[in-house]
C-alpha cells in the first residue's frame, strides 16, 4: 500500500496480512524504493505513523492537497488549511479541540431537560422568596410547579424530583409561619391559598413525600421513569398522537378520579394531543365515578369536549350529536336524581379544587357552576347546520328532521329546571333564552302542529317540574297554543336586550299573519315601531322581518284583501334578490365568514314557497291593473300605481312583443292568459286559467281563497267589460249582464254605481234600474284612437326617412 494512505486509515494487524496479498507487484516495488529494507508491517508502525504527522503538521501551513482536497473542513488534519480526519489513527485529537471549535454553538436540550430546568428555576425563586416572606411570589411559583407537573405527566416523565422537594419546602416554610405575623391582607390571602394547595397535593404525593423526608438521596437517585412505574398511575399514559389507551382502565382505577380528570381538562385543546383519546378517557371514567358529583363533573367536561372535537367542521356529524344529546340526557335525570343535593347553575362560585365539593347552603344543596343551556344551545345549533348541509330533497333531510322534537323536549326541560333552581328575581333574565329557543321552534308553524309538539314535549318532563309562566295543562289546544307565544313574546319584549325585544315581537307577528288574522297582525307590528329601526340591525333580525311581511301579504291575500295584499308585497318583490332577503339561498352561494352565513340561511322547511309568492302578487297585479288599463285606455283619468318587474302590466307588454306565443307552461304563463282573457271580459276562462296553478294547494283554506277569488275575478272583469266598451254603446242591459258576469242584479247595480262615481263617468240609470245608460261626451273612439296612433307612428318613420329635416 502506498505511505500516503499510512497516515489517514488505520487497520488491524490480523487483517494486515491478507490485505498485502491483494497489493499489486508495482506498488510492492514502490513501497521497496521507499522504505528501504523496512518489514511489510512497518507500514502500521506507529511511530513511523506519528513521524508522517509530524511531517504532514508542518507543512499543514500550506492549502491542502491530496485527499484533503475532497474532505469537509471538519474531517481535515487539525491545525492549517488541511488538518486530518479527526476520527483517523495519527490525527492528534482531543475533546479539548472539540470543545474549543464547538464554543458559541447552541445546545439543543430535549424537552424533559428543558422541563427539569424550569422546574430548578421555581425552586430557586420559591427559596429566594423565603428570604423576604414573600408568599405572593410563592403562592405564584407553586402555580407555575403546579402546571410544569401536569406537562410532565403529559411526556410520561411521571413525577420528578424536585417537584417533591418543592412542595416539602413550602409544607416547612407554611408550618413555620403563623398568620397571625402577617399584618398585609394581600400577603395573608396569598399565604391561606398556599397552604390550602400544598395541603392538598401532599395529600396526592404523600407517598413520595414520606421517601422523600426518610431519604432523600436515595429518592434523588431514582428515575423518573421507576417513579411512575412503581406508583402505577396515570402519569405514565400519554395523551399524544400516538396515544394507547389499552390500559387506560387499569390506570384510572388505581389514580384517583379528578387526578385523570384534571390531566384531561389540562390537555384539552391542545395541539399535539388526540382529542379522540380524551374522549375515549373520559367514556371510561364515567364507567368508574362512585359519586353522583365524579359524575356530573365528567359529563360537564365532556359535554363540551364532543363540541370542541368537531368545532372544525361544517356540522357535528349525526353520530355524535347523539351522543351529546344522551350525555346531555344522562346529566339532567342524575340531576333530577339528586335535585336537594346537587344542583348546577351559572350563578354559583368557581370551585378551586375539583375534589372538594362545594359547601351546602341553608337548604343543604351544593351548587356547581356550569351552564346547562349553553349545552342545549350548542346542540341547537348543530342541529340547524346540518340541516342547512343536508339536500333538503333526500330522504336524509326528513329523517334528520324528526330529532327536532327531541331537542325541543330537552329546551322545555333545561327551561324548568332552570325555573325551579334559580332565585325569582334572576329568572326572566337568565331564562330568556330558552324563550327565545322555543319560538324559534314553533313561530313558523300552524297551531295544530305547535299543538302535538307541545303535547310530545310535556309528555318527556318529570311529573315533579311545573312551570310559572304557562302552566302544564292535559289537553293542549289552540288557546292554549296562541297564549304560550303571548306569554313568551310578552316576556321577552321587557328584556334589555334590544334585539331580544325585536326578535320576540316579530315572532309573535308572524304566528298572528299565519294563524290569526291579517288586521291584529298589521296592528302589532304597526304599534311596535320595528320598521323605523331594523335598517340598523343585524342581519337575521332583517330576514326575519322581511318574512314578516311576506306572511303579512300572504294572511291578506287569504282573507281576499287584494289591495292590502298588493301594498304589502309591492316594495318587497321590485328587488331581484327576493330569496337572499329571506335568507333561504345555499350556504354555497353567500361569500362571508362562517358565522354570518349560517346567520342568514334557514333550514328548508321553514323557507316560504317563492311560487307561491309571485303567483298571489301577481294574481293581485291582476285584479288591480287590468281594470286600470281599461279605464286609462278608454279616456277616464286614473290614479296610476308604482308597479314593479313582476307586475302584469310588464307581462302584458313583453308578451305583445313576442311574434309567436305558446300554450302556458308557467305560473306567469297561466297569469297572463288569464288577464288576456279578462281584458276581453271573458271571466270564465280567466278563473279557469287561474285554477290551474298548483300553488294556490299550499294554502291552509285553498278552497275558500278560490271561491272569494272567484267572485273577486267576475267584479273586476265586470269594470274592464264596462271602461272597454262604454265609448261603442249607448246603454247597458243590467239583466244582461247579470247573466254575462254570473252575478245578481242587485249587485250589477252596486258596483257600476261605485264606478260612475269614483271616476265621474257621464252615465245613469233609469228610473226601473234596468237600463245604464252612457251619455256622449268628448272621449274618442276606437277607430280615431288607433288613427292617432297610426298617425304619430308616420311622423316618426318620416323623421327617420328624411334626417336631414332635422337640421333645417
Amino acid at each position: 500500500m502506498s505511505r500516503f494512505f499510512a497516515s489517514t486509515y488505520e487497520y488491524d494487524t490480523s487483517s494486515s496480512s491478507s490485505e498485502e496479498d491483494l497489493l499489486s507487484s508495482s506498488e510492492e516495488e514502490f513501497l521497496g524504493s521507499s522504505s528501504g529494507e523496512e518489514s511489510e508491517d512497518s507500514i502500521f508502525n506507529e511511530s513511523e505513523s506519528e513521524a508522517e504527522s509530524d511531517y504532514d503538521t508542518d507543512d499543514s501551513e500550506g492549502k491542502p492537497y491530496g485527499p484533503d482536497w475532497f474532505k469537509k473542513p471538519e474531517f481535515r488534519k487539525p491545525g492549517g488549511g488541511s488538518g486530518a480526519n479527526k476520527f483517523l489513527k495519527g490525527a492528534n485529537y482531543s475533546e479539548s479541540d472539540e470543545e474549543s471549535s464547538d464554543e458559541g454553538k447552541k445546545v439543543v436540550k430535549s424537552a424533559k431537560e428543558k422541563l427539569l430546568d424550569e422546574m430548578q428555576a421555581v425552586y430557586d425563586n420559591i427559596e429566594t422568596a423565603e428570604m423576604s416572606e414573600d408568599w405572593i411570589s410563592i403562592s405564584n411559583e407553586f402555580d407555575n410547579i403546579t402546571r410544569l407537573l401536569v406537562r410532565a405527566h403529559q411526556l410520561s416523565l411521571g413525577t420528578p424530583y424536585i417537584f417533591i422537594k418543592v412542595v416539602a419546602q413550602i409544607e416547612d416554610l407554611v408550618s413555620a409561619t403563623s398568620q397571625n405575623d402577617i399584618k398585609n391582607k394581600a400577603v395573608a390571602r396569598a399565604y391561606n391559598t398556599t397552604k390550602q394547595r400544598v395541603k392538598k397535593v401532599s395529600r396526592e404525593n404523600e407517598e413520595l413525600l414520606a421517601k422523600f423526608r426518610e431519604d432523600p438521596e436515595s429518592l434523588e437517585k431514582e428515575s423518573a421513569a421507576d417513579m411512575a412505574s412503581s406508583l402505577g398511575g396515570l402519569q405514565a399514559v400519554n395523551f399524544g398522537k400516538a396515544a394507547n389507551l389499552s390500559d387506560v382502565a387499569t390506570a384510572t382505577s388505581e389514580v384517583s378520579f379528578f387526578t385523570t380528570l384534571r390531566i384531561v381538562m389540562d390537555s384539552r385543546g391542545k395541539k399535539n394531543v388526540n382529542q379522540q383519546d380524551l374522549l375515549k378517557t373520559l367514556e371510561e371514567l364515567l364507567d368508574l365515578a362512585k359519586s353522583p358529583y365524579e359524575s356530573i363533573m365528567a359529563y360537564l367536561t365532556l359535554v363540551p369536549m364532543r363540541f370542541d372535537v368537531s368545532s372544525t367542521l361544517s356540522y357535528q356529524p349525526i353520530d355524535q350529536w347523539k351522543a351529546s344529546f344522551n350525555d346531555i340526557v344522562n346529566l339532567m335525570t342524575i340531576l333530577d336524581n339528586n335535585f336537594s343535593t346537587y344542583q348546577v347553575s351559572e350563578l354559583a362560585a368557581p370551585a378551586e379544587f375539583l375534589e372538594d365539593e362545594p359547601e351546602a347552603d341553608s337548604n343543604g344543596v351544593k351548587k356547581l357552576l356550569g351552564s346547562l343551556f349553553s349545552f342545549v344551545e350548542r346542540l341547537d345549533d348543530e342541529f340547524k347546520k346540518s340541516l342547512l348541509n343536508i339536500d333538503p330533497h333526500s330522504s336524509d333531510y326528513l329523517i334528520r328532521l324528526k330529532d327536532e322534537q327531541s331537542i325541543y323536549n330537552l329546551i322545555l326541560r333545561v327551561q324548568l329546571y332552570l325555573e325551579a333552581t334559580l332565585p325569582a328575581d334572576e329568572q326572566e333574565r337568565l331564562i330568556a333564552r330558552a324563550f327565545v329557543k322555543r319560538l324559534n321552534h314553533i313561530y313558523y308553524k300552524s297551531e295544530k302542529l305547535i299543538a302535538k309538539m307541545e303535547s310530545n314535549a310535556w309528555k318527556s318532563v318529570p311529573s315533579n317540574y311545573s312551570s310559572k309562566f304557562v302552566a302544564r295543562q292535559d289537553t293542549i289546544d289552540s288557546a292554549y297554543v296562541k297564549n304560550l307565544v303571548n306569554t313568551l313574546s310578552g316576556i321577552l319584549s321587557k328584556n334589555n336586550n334590544n334585539d331580544v325585544r325585536m326578535r320576540a315581537v316579530l315572532y309573535n307577528i308572524y304566528f298572528a299573519a299565519l294563524n290569526v288574522d291579517f288586521h291584529q297582525a298589521k296592528d302589532m307590528l304597526l304599534n311596535s315601531g320595528v320598521q323605523t329601526h331594523i335598517n340598523t340591525s343585524n342581519p337575521s333580525l332583517q330576514i326575519l322581518f322581511n318574512r314578516v311581511v311576506v306572511q303579512l301579504g300572504l294572511a291578506a291575500f287569504k282573507a281576499c284583501l287584494i289591495e292590502e295584499c298588493h301594498q304589502v308585497l309591492n316594495e318587497l318583490l321590485s328587488t331581484p334578490h327576493l330569496r337572499e332577503i329571506l335568507g333561504q339561498q345555499t350556504l354555497q352561494r353567500i361569500s362571508s365568514t362562517t358565522d354570518d352565513r349560517e346567520q342568514q340561511c334557514l333550514p328548508y322547511h321553514q323557507h316560504i314557497n317563492l311560487d307561491l309568492i309571485d303567483v298571489v302578487f301577481m294574481t293581485c297585479s291582476l285584479l288591480i291593473e287590468i281594470p286600470q288599463m281599461a279605464a286609462f285606455f278608454s279616456g277616464i283619468k286614473v290614479k296610476r300605481f308604482p308597479h314593479s318587474q313582476k307586475s302584469i302590466r310588464r307581462a302584458l307588454d313583453y308578451s305583445e312583443k313576442v311574434s309567436f306565443q305558446g300554450p302556458p307552461e308557467t305560473l306567469r304563463d297561466f297569469v297572463l292568459f288569464a288577464a288576456k282573457a279578462m281584458q276581453k271580459g271573458d271571466w270564465n276562462k280567466s278563473i279557469e286559467y287561474l285554477k290551474k296553478i298548483q300553488s294556490w294547494n299550499l294554502l291552509p283554506n285553498s278552497a275558500t281563497v278560490m271561491e272569494n277569488l272567484t267572485e273577486r275575478v267576475q267584479v273586476e272583469s265586470l269594470k274592464t267589460y264596462f271602461f272597454t266598451y262604454k265609448r261603442f254603446y249607448a246603454s247597458f242591459s243590467v239583466k244582461k249582464l247579470s247573466e254575462l258576469f254570473s252575478l245578481p242584479e242587485a249587485k250589477i247595480i252596486t258596483i257600476l254605481e261605485s264606478v260612475i262615481s269614483q271616476y265621474d263617468i257621464a252615465a245613469k240609470f233609469n228610473e226601473e234600474n234596468t237600463i245604464l245608460i252612457v251619455e256622449k261626451g268628448d272621449e274618442i273612439t276606437k277607430l280615431e284612437e288607433i288613427a292617432l296612433k297610426l298617425n304619430k307612428e308616420v311622423k316618426i318613420v318620416k323623421e327617420r326617412l328624411n334626417p336631414s329635416n332635422n337640421h333645417r
